[in-house]
C-alpha cells in the first residue's frame, strides 16, 4: 500500500515536472529577442580564438551588412555594434566614420558613454 502511494505521488510529481519544464521551453522558444545580433557575437569570437580570421574589412561589411538586416526588420541592433564598427573604421584609418559610428552607439546605449568617450579621446590623441 505505501509503494502504491509513493509511485502515485512520484508519477504525480513527474507529471508536473515535465508540464513546468515544456511550458518554460515553449516560452523560451516564442520568445522574440530584443536586438538584432546578427553575426556580432560569432565575429568576436572568431576574432579572438582565431586572430587575423577576419580582417577589419571583412569585419566592416559583415557588420554594416548585420546593421542593414536589423533595419529591414525593425529590430534595434546589439550593444557593442556600432563601437566594434568603429573600431574597424579607425583601423582603416577612416576617423570620420568611426567617429560616427562611436557615437551611434552612445546614442543607441548612454550607458556606454564612458567607454565611448574613451575611445573617442584615443582616437583624437592618435592623430
Amino acid at each position: 500500500m505505501i509503494k502504491n502511494k509513493s509511485l502515485k505521488h512520484f508519477r504525480k510529481s513527474s507529471t508536473v515536472l515535465l508540464a513546468l519544464v515544456l511550458l518554460a521551453l515553449s516560452g523560451c522558444a516564442s520568445q522574440k529577442s530584443t536586438f538584432y545580433w546578427g553575426e556580432y557575437e560569432d565575429l568576436l569570437y572568431s576574432m579572438y580564438i582565431e586572430p587575423g580570421s577576419a580582417d577589419s574589412t571583412t569585419q566592416i561589411s559583415t557588420l554594416v551588412a548585420d546593421i542593414e538586416k536589423a533595419e529591414a526588420n525593425n529590430i534595434p541592433v546589439a550593444p557593442g555594434i556600432h563601437a566594434h564598427l568603429g573600431y574597424m573604421y579607425a583601423l582603416e584609418g577612416n576617423v570620420a566614420q568611426s567617429k560616427a559610428e562611436f557615437m551611434t552607439e552612445k546614442s543607441l546605449f548612454p550607458e556606454s558613454a564612458v567607454l565611448i568617450d574613451g575611445m573617442m579621446n584615443r582616437l583624437e590623441g592618435a592623430k
